[in-house]
């Protein structure tokens, strides 16, 4: 494979990852600087072979299966000015807490480094203090705001998994124009985090990449999303 096709393969993979919520050290040597912020939400997970599910005891896909620990928090990244979402196992935590306890997560950026290759059971990551955290990157942090982590690990959770295959019945052709029109002036009325996890649910780049096919499920998704955005009560004028 030539240069151009590696480097455009590379450029592909990083716009995938900055477009996701959730923070993916996919590679050794991969970095990301940034500050932790708010409270971690820790769970207990199983492993699924395509991702990491709540340990549910009830379950029968769960049972005899020896759960671990993930805990996720919201993790600032200056170079996107975005708020992201850092997710770790039991041994990344416990760095966590030993830099906490150290420096202190309110008063410095730390650099997280992968060590070990993908698939690689044995992979670890360095957490270093980066730079102590002035009151501009202060204001900028303050001002955005922080990821409902139950509620997107829940997200993430019920999404379906992507297609491995197509079935030949499928209707696989695009989104009608007119439709994916009416889906954008919905997404419109979203936060960009919202935006960003409809994208990623169907695994694309744009509105009008959708399938056919994915029309319904894109509407009902969106109509949740809207539901947590609109206001919990809305007063009525008497005199109207």
């Amino acid at each position: 494979m030539s240069n151009a096709w590696d480097q455009a393969k590379a450029m592909a993979e990083q716009h995938a990852l900055q477009n996701s919520v959730f923070i993916r050290l996919a590679n050794h040597g991969d970095k990301v600087v940034g500050a932790f912020c708010g409270e971690p939400f820790a769970r207990e997970t199983i492993w699924t072979g395509e991702r990491y599910e709540t340990y549910d005891e009830t379950n029968p896909e769960h049972t005899g299966k020896r759960p671990g620990l993930r805990v996720a928090v919201n993790f600032y990244v200056p170079a996107e000015t975005a708020m992201k979402v850092m997710e770790g196992g039991s041994l990344w935590f416990k760095d966590v807490l030993k830099v906490r306890d150290k420096y202190g997560l309110d008063k410095w950026t730390f650099e997280i480094e992968r060590h070990g290759e993908a698939g690689d059971s044995k992979t670890r990551y360095t957490i270093l203090p980066e730079s102590e955290i002035d009151e501009g990157l202060r204001a900028k942090i303050h001002a955005v705001k922080l990821h409902d982590l139950p509620a997107l690990v829940q997200e993430t959770e019920t999404e379906t998994p992507a297609r491995t295959a197509k079935s030949p019945k499928a209707n696989t052709s695009p989104i009608d124009p007119r439709v994916a029109g009416e889906l954008v002036a919905q997404l419109k009325a979203l936060p960009r985090s919202e935006v960003d996890l409809f994208l990623g649910k169907f695994a694309i780049q744009r509105v009008r990449d959708l399938r056919a096919e994915d029309e319904r499920p894109a509407r009902a998704y969106i109509d949740h999303l809207l539901s947590k955005h609109a206001p919990a009560h809305r007063e009525v004028d008497p005199f109207a």
